[in-house]
């Protein structure tokens, strides 16, 4: 794998920039209009060879049906980008492309794991795919990237706002009592107030929103399964 060069870097840093300019921080649909909603999640494999495969689960939810499943689909595709800070989406976004391509359901709405405008440069992987795929998403990260915030107390949907440059960008949003909490902010086609909205209706049992929750136990009987074919 080819390092990236200062001057690639320089390219894509002026591309997410050129991206966040196509951002619609305001909804397109009313919250609790909101039915079907799926998460995605990547994981890597081959990770130690000299050719690493990602692969991408899209699981479509009806949030408003016990989280029934509508619809899962698979993605592989060789990966050519490594791993750097504020550039997930050029290594994440192409097989994840490939499986919203797979995708039959239509969704409401899509929650990443990973960020939205709680970036840099606005351009976190939910907000790079729903600028590309002009979607209604989400990011939702398990570990902070960029901002400043106060924790949120130890309960449930405890919650703080996240500023970046003294802009309101996001929340931190403790989904269970004793968990770490989490990063929400709108990817695209949606508001910071109605992401965190979002968010929590999609909450269940556990730590992660239902949707990626869902999604990356999946991707792990996955890769289990794929070991043995």
């Amino acid at each position: 794998m080819e390092e990236v060069n200062l001057q690639l870097i320089k390219k894509l840093k002026k591309e997410q920039e050129e991206l966040a300019g196509k951002l619609r921080l305001y909804d397109r649909l009313p919250v609790d209009s909101i039915k079907t909603v799926a998460g995605i999640d990547v994981t890597f494999t081959d990770i130690w060879s000299k050719k690493t495969t990602a692969v991408a689960c899209i699981t479509v939810l009806d949030i408003q049906n016990s989280f029934k499943t509508l619809e899962t689909v698979f993605a592989e595709k060789e990966v050519d980008f490594p791993y750097i800070p504020t550039f997930l989406a050029y290594r994440e976004l192409p097989v994840i492309l490939e499986a919203y391509k797979k995708l039959k359901t239509v969704p409401d709405a899509f929650i990443l794991d990973g960020m939205g405008i709680l970036h840099p440069r606005k351009m976190g992987i939910a907000s790079h795919f729903g600028v590309i795929t002009d979607t209604v998403s989400v990011g939702c990260g398990k570990s902070k990237l960029t901002g400043e915030f106060q924790l949120p107390e130890n309960k449930k949907f405890a919650y703080n706002p996240v500023f970046v440059d003294g802009e309101h960008r996001g929340y931190i949003l403790r989904t269970k009592k004793n968990a770490n909490p989490v990063f929400v902010s709108p990817g695209n086609n949606i508001s910071v107030e109605s992401s965190l909205k979002l968010v929590m209706k999609t909450v269940d049992r556990y730590k992660l929103p239902e949707p990626t929750r869902r999604a990356h136990n999946l991707l792990q009987e996955y890769r289990k399964n794929r070991g043995k074919r």
